[in-house]
């Protein structure tokens, strides 16, 4: 039996509040089957939502890419910020209106990370297959 080759598939979205339940949905009909769908598509909305929030840009670029053991790599690209995405100081309270989103990943991802990738700032993630 052969290994499948890595599946990669990008699309940009608009930086607007609508464009990350058309994210969402994009990815969903991609990963239909995969066993971390519902994660990923979860995370992909979480790290969409942080580009709005804490970026000006005009698009929202995401890579999907399902590796050859089925792992899936998401990376959110936008046109950056002041700061970089991190854990916020403040301690889990499910009564904050920020920070959950960086926590979400961090919790349900088997790695993450950022990049610069000028002009682009990158947040990605791997939900594994195997988890």
């Amino acid at each position: 039996m052969s290994t499948p080759a890595p599946r990669t598939e990008t699309a940009v979205f608009p930086a607007a509040e609508t464009s990350v339940a058309e994210a969402r949905r994009w990815l969903g009909k991609i990963l239909d089957g995969h066993p971390r769908r519902d994660d990923a598509v979860l995370l992909l909305s979480e790290a969409a939502t942080n580009s709005l929030s804490h970026t000006e840009s005009v698009t929202i670029g995401v890579t999907m890419t399902i590796e050859e053991n089925g792992d899936v790599r998401i990376e959110v690209a936008d046109e950056g910020a002041e700061t970089i995405p991190s854990i916020p100081a403040h301690p889990d309270d499910d009564l904050t209106s920020s920070g959950r989103g960086i926590r979400l990943i961090r919790a349900l991802s088997t790695r993450w990370g950022f990049t610069e990738d000028h002009p682009h700032h990158v947040l990605w993630f791997v939900a594994s297959a195997h988890d």
